[in-house]
């Protein structure tokens, strides 16, 4: 985020902190699109098609919940919709409701996720990710990818950290450090190890190989 909108976002904050209910409006007209980048982004991990009116309504949702963090918000973390993905992600689920997949598919998924996650609570990452791997070969094959070189930590470190920063985290592995409690530079090296490992995988592995061009592994 230029700082600019880093200053703006600083004082909206402040001014919701401070109670100033203007200050909502301004927050969700300001920083619309990087709230509904989180909201769509989270949305995906459920496998939800969200319209338009219901992006604007989970964008309310999230600023209202953001207005009640504020004061515990620190300007020098990642922004508030990243450091507070929890609470967006219990607004998508309220709003969307129970997630689940067809009978068919669950059946072949009893193996990998044992339950969905009700209203109003986030599945774990890697929960979630074992739900979009029936849809997405190209997840699947990650996932497989990362569980032969890394540890169930390990992997848990390197999703997260990526999840982190495809939702415009610019501290990823501060926000991760917090969320496992460890050290940020712990996330950096484990992240940066497994990524490694993946590439070598894909470079050597031919089944592997269309790994080399996803982002989170190049």
């Amino acid at each position: 985020m230029e700082s600019k909108r880093e200053t703006a976002l600083i004082e909206v904050m402040a001014q919701l902190a401070a109670q100033d209910g203007a200050a909502l409006y301004t927050l969700r007209e300001r920083f619309r699109p990087e709230l509904a980048r989180a909201v769509l982004a989270l949305a995906r991990t459920r496998g939800a098609r969200l319209s338009a009116d219901d992006v604007d309504e989970l964008i309310t949702d999230v600023v209202i919940e953001l207005a009640r963090l504020a004061p515990a918000w620190d300007p020098r973390g990642a922004p508030p919709w990243v450091w507070a993905r929890h609470r967006v992600a219990s607004a998508v689920d309220r709003h969307i409701g129970q997630w689940a997949r067809p009978l068919d598919e669950e059946k072949h998924a009893a193996s990998l996720v044992d339950s969905r996650p009700a209203p109003g609570t986030e599945a774990p990452t890697l929960e979630v990710l074992a739900g979009l791997a029936l849809h997405h070969p190209d997840v699947a094959l990650l996932r497989e990818a990362v569980a032969r070189v890394a540890s169930d930590r390990d992997q848990l470190i390197f999703f997260e950290t990526a999840v982190q920063a495809s939702l415009g985290d610019h501290s990823p592995a501060v926000t991760v450090a917090e969320l496992l409690g460890i050290r940020p530079e712990a996330v950096r090296q484990q992240h940066r190890r497994v990524r490694l490992r993946v590439q070598h995988l894909a470079a050597t592995v031919p089944r592997f190989a269309m790994l080399a061009a996803l982002p989170v592994v190049a």
